[in-house]
């Protein structure tokens, strides 16, 4: 049922598609089949495969160190409560602003650079990461901890036995948000910021008025996003099994 829902959702996605490259909608509107082709051109000339290898190096700089600095910081954050109150001040602002303003500070500080488009993922995704990862051991029911410590667990098996397992499926869909939002931050570094990896094709191509190139790349950076999610969704129903 559920296949036939999504295959039945694709199939009515495609054929508007279709049907707003014929009226068209633009001239520069590439069809499906169009966009198909420029994707398989692409690959074949390892261009495509090129530029995302490049970009992939920011995006891994940039949400690993969003994962190695976002998830101790929001568990310490939610463990030790004045650091919570002050914290969330200065991440409810991170996350209120418009991120892209960040770029230019960027610039000036690192330069043009990889590390500069692993600067931007890295504060598109560490708040999510870290906000969820408080509000995870915000959410542990009193009764658990009450419970354990009234058969006198010391403090680590609180945290290891109660606290962390009781925020992880806050943490993992904080994590899986935070690779979402690190993507949009890969491409818009890349298309304000960086001249390489996929937003440098996307920018060439707009400019050469190759909109099915365009399109493809598009296309590819959403399917590379989508099988990442994919992936993370996998890992985080396979850690999650206890709960059933």
């Amino acid at each position: 049922m559920v296949l036939g829902l999504r295959a039945a959702s694709f199939a009515a996605f495609l054929l508007l598609w279709e049907w707003a490259a014929r009226v068209p909608v633009s001239f520069n509107f590439p069809s499906p089949w169009a966009t198909l082709t420029a994707l398989v051109a692409l690959l074949q000339s390892a261009e495509l495969l090129t530029a995302t290898l490049t970009s992939l190096q920011s995006l891994l700089l940039g949400f690993g160190a969003a994962l190695i600095v976002g998830v101790p910081f929001g568990l310490a954050m939610g463990v030790v409560r004045p650091v919570g109150r002050v914290a969330r001040v200065y991440l409810d602002l991170l996350i209120a602003l418009p991120t892209a303003a960040l770029i230019p500070l960027v610039i000036l500080s690192f330069g043009i650079s990889i590390v500069s488009s692993a600067v931007i993922v890295f504060v598109f995704s560490a708040p999510f990461v870290t906000m969820n990862a408080y509000g995870g051991v915000r959410d542990v029911r009193p009764q658990l901890v009450e419970m354990a410590r009234a058969f006198d667990a010391s403090w680590g098996q609180l945290f290891t036995r109660i606290v962390l397992p009781s925020a992880l499926p806050m943490v993992l869909a904080g994590i899986r948000y935070g690779l979402s939002r690190a993507f949009v931050g890969l491409i818009v570094a890349e298309l304000l910021l960086s001249p390489f990896g996929l937003g440098r094709l996307i920018m060439i191509s707009r400019s050469m008025f190759e909109h099915d190139r365009m399109f493809a790349t598009v296309l590819w950076t959403l399917l590379l996003a989508g099988a990442a999610l994919h992936a993370l969704a996998r890992v985080e129903a396979r850690l999650l099994r206890w709960r059933a």
